[in-house]
Parts: C-alpha cells; structure tokens; sequence
C-alpha cells in the first residue's frame, strides 16, 4: 500500500510539469528565452523521470511485500482479480495505478487516446478481455476472450475450456494459505413456438410455451494450499433442486517457477472454444461435439499467448481415454487481436457428450468409440472505438458410423460462423451479435433445443441448421448482463422451433 508521502510526491511531480509547458509557450517567440526554456524543460523532464522511476521501483516492492503475506484470508474472488473492495485510499491508489501503469519501457507517458476504451491487450502480447464489454455463452466468456487464459473476470464468467489455466494465471494474486469464493445467478424468461412433437420421446416440449427459469446457481471457493498448489471446488444447482457437483480438482506448480502445471480432479477438457453461441443458446458444433466435465488427470503448458495440454481419464472401468488441445491468442497489431484453437478427444462417447452416448446406446453399441476433432478461431478489429469480433469454427468425429440411418457409415460435423461488435453504448458495455451454423450427417444425432431451458429438451432429430441474433449489457454493473436472444433450429426431419430468451447472468 503506498504511503500519504508517496501519493503526495506523484501528485506533486505531475502537477509540476505544468509550469514547465507554460514557460516554453509564454517565450516561444524569443529565441535565446526559447534556449533557456527548453534547457529548463529538459532538464525537469529528466528530474521527473528519474523520480518516477524511483516511486516505480518503491510501488513494486510494496506489491511484492504485500503479496507475500501469508496470513489466512477469505474474501471474494472477484475482489482481488479484479481490484475491487474496500481499499484505505481508493482515490490516491487509483491515482498511483493509473500513472504507474501509463509509463512506459523508456519512462515516457503512454498516450492512451491511441487505445480503444476497456483495452484488451496484456503484457507480452497476450491478451485480456477483462477491461472489455462481456461477451458471453451460457454466462461463459467467448468469442476472443475463450482463447485466452490470462482473463481478469469474475470466476463464474471464466471460460470452461481454460479454467484451470486463468486461475494459475491469477493464482499470485492470492496469498498463499488464502480462501476465495465466488458466484454466479442465471436466469432465463423464454417465449418458443414450433413444431409439434419436435422433442424425442425422453422430453415433454409443448410445440408453444412460456416460462421464467433459474437455471443456474453456482457457488466456487477457490484455495492456494502453499506456493504451488490451489484448490477450486464448484457446487451447482437450478430451481429443480438438482444440485450437483461442477469442478473440483486441485493444480500443482506455480508459473513463477515453471509454464508447466498439472492439474487432477473433475473439470472440462481443454480442447475447443466452440464459439457461435448467443447469451443462452450454445453454437452448433458445441451441441454435439463438445466434451463435458470429467475426472482426469493432465500436464499443461501455459504462456502470455498459449495454452496446450493432454489429459488422460477413463471413459468406464476397462477403456482408456486421452484428449489434448492448444489455445493461442495474441495481439498482432495496435488494432487487431488473432484467437486459434483445436483439440482432439480419443472417445468422446466416454467424455461427457450425452448426444453421442444417446446415439451409440440407441445402437446398441454404447461401449463404441467415436473421436472427435475441432478447430476454431477468432479475429478482433479495435473500430470506432469498440471491437468487432469475427470467428468461425468447424468440428468433426473422426470415427465412421451410421449416424444418417442410411445404413451407411460416415463422419458427422458442424461448422458456423459468427460476428459479434461490442462497445460502450450511452455509458454501458453493449454488445450486438449474430451467428449461423449447420451440421452435416447427423441426422440420428439427438441434440439440445433452445426452448424449456430447465428440460433441455433433446431434438427427435439432429439439428441441420441454427441462427441466433442477440444482444447483451450491463446493468447496475458490469457484473449484471441482460442479454435478449432470437433462435432459430431446424432439424433434419423438416421440424423447426423459434425461441426467444432473455437471459440474465450476474456474478458475484
């Protein structure tokens, strides 16, 4: 924490290059005071960078002190990774903050006009959607912010696929015997119209209906154990009183020490971003080709701009089961931002698709394998002071079965392609988006309906094609997103259903 004697020597110090610019602008016209003013402010620039760079080097170590206190603390996630809270003298360390951190390499001042509002840029390139407008799936972080693991957001809006790797990213924020805690409320007010008997016959879904659903309330506590090992354990539940238990698994390392960590316990496997999803409605190929939660054990590497990793885990008692998957994001330049990513799963059957373990019982051959490979990715343009996100992704199984019923075995897939542009609309973080896919062969595919969220109605056919066009804002906070969405699903069999929500995500 800086001192009354810090605060008051950075006030002073930008205060007085003031006099310094007058003086040179009142003599401009006369040479040899010219001379002498521009000696006065050269010499008072270089006073002011070398006492800035003092202040610097006494904030950082400071910070260091501060971070290696050991004592036991409990608060919210969200209050240390995102610097929120109570602090002694909020004003002056803002003030400290946003000097410090707009001094560049060369102790020259960063002009900020030159950068987007709510920047996505972190150190060495990386990238960090945490200053932007949210742009989420199902309360996830998507679009450029899902190929990212270095996201300052709060723990519920942190993108499943690379879960662990934001928390060892964020986990020296935290002391080391430490206890945090978040959560996340979702809820959804739905209107649909369709088809009749659209559903399978698991599923009673009215071809009309209407209803307003909780369908998400999830608690996180999150532990550093020492300096090499954190902790996160997840407890979810819906109106239904269906509780059950999300991750809970434990990380060893430390990236101050080493990029390389393991992980071991439940959580999702790291292979895909899956993007072209709206607030509530996930894209086409995460439908049904997207692993779940499940207990493995996996070595991952992890960089300012890449995350990769390989997990093996047991699809039942006798089968072996392995997945990997490489996340790059990274700015290219001032104004554009580059995501990429595939991943494969051996069997996804034993990974936690309900829609190909549906498809392979209802062929009697529920101990099959069927792979699955994806890549997608994403592209960010900073215009008009805001960030219009373009992406696209495509996934595929990578073993041959009769997924058409034809009697002939092919490989199933998706593809879609999104837009989404975001900004700051009359003093709130807005975003506007659109996105269309299509599957191909998968027909017998059993897939998730947008409609009755707390159902999650399976289709009596696969879905061939899906078009979602949404928008989402912040409320009362960033933390509180509103976001209305129209979806379109049409199905193999000629069926379809259009579904308005308004999906509500707050995070604490």
């Amino acid at each position: 924490m800086l001192t009354k004697i810090n605060i008051a020597s950075i006030c002073f110090l930008v205060l007085s290059i003031t006099p310094f610019m007058g003086f040179s602008n009142s003599f401009e016209n006369s040479n040899e005071q010219s001379q002498k003013s521009d000696s006065i402010d050269k010499q008072g620039i270089v006073e002011l960078q070398s006492q800035i760079a003092n202040i610097q080097a006494e904030i950082n170590h400071l910070t260091q002190i501060k971070n290696s206190n050991d004592s036991v603390l409990f608060a919210t996630y969200s209050s240390k990774v995102e610097n929120i809270g109570l602090p002694s003298l909020p004003d002056n360390n803002k003030l400290a903050l946003d000097i410090m951190t707009n001094v560049g390499t060369d102790s020259s001042i960063i002009n900020l006009s030159d950068y987007p509002i709510g920047g996505i840029f972190d150190k060495d390139g990386g990238i960090n959607v945490g200053g932007a407008p949210a742009i989420t799936t199902r309360g996830e972080v998507t679009f450029l912010g899902a190929y990212s693991g270095n996201n300052t957001v709060p723990i519920g809006m942190i993108s499943s696929n690379l879960f662990a790797s934001t928390l060892m990213g964020l986990r020296n924020k935290f002391d080391s015997y430490s206890i945090f805690f978040g959560g996340k409320i979702e809820a959804d007010a739905q209107l649909w119209f369709g088809s009749t008997n659209i559903a399978n016959n698991a599923t009673k879904l009215s071809s009309n209906g209407q209803n307003i659903a909780l369908t998400a309330a999830n608690l996180y506590f999150l532990s550093n154990i020492g300096h090499y090992v954190t902790t996160e354990i997840e407890f979810n539940t819906t109106e239904l009183n269906n509780f059950s238990l999300g991750n809970a698994f434990v990380i060893f390392g430390n990236l101050d020490t080493s990029p390389f960590f393991l992980t071991a316990g439940r959580n999702k496997l790291s292979v895909g971003a899956f993007g072209g999803g709206g607030p509530w409605t996930g894209g086409i190929t995460k439908n049904f080709l997207s692993p779940g939660k499940v207990t493995n054990v996996s070595l991952n590497y992890k960089s300012d701009i890449l995350n990769a990793n390989v997990a093996v885990f047991g699809s039942n008692d006798n089968q072996f089961n392995f997945s990997t998957g490489l996340f790059y994001a990274q700015k290219w330049t001032q104004d554009i931002a580059v995501g990429f990513n595939t991943g494969y799963v051996y069997n996804m059957a034993g990974a936690g698709n309900p829609s190909l373990s549906k498809f392979l019982q209802s062929q009697g051959q529920p101990n099959d394998t069927i792979g699955s490979f994806n890549i997608n990715t994403n592209i960010t343009y900073a215009i008009a002071g805001g960030f219009l996100n373009l992406g696209a992704g495509w996934a595929t199984t990578t073993n041959k079965k009769d997924f058409t019923g034809s009697g002939k075995d092919v490989l199933a897939g998706g593809w879609y392609a999104a837009a989404n542009y975001s900004l700051i609309f009359r003093g709130r973080k807005t975003n506007f988006g659109m996105s269309y896919g299509e599957s191909y062969n998968s027909t017998n595919i059993p897939m998730t309906l947008t409609a009755s969220p707390l159902n999650f109605g399976r289709s009596s056919s696969g879905i061939k094609k899906q078009l979602i066009v949404s928008s989402q804002r912040a409320y009362f906070d960033n933390n509180v997103l509103f976001g209305p969405e129209y979806s379109y699903q049409q199905l193999y069999n000629g069926k379809h259903m259009n579904t308005i929500t308004v999906d509500m995500a707050v995070y604490l």
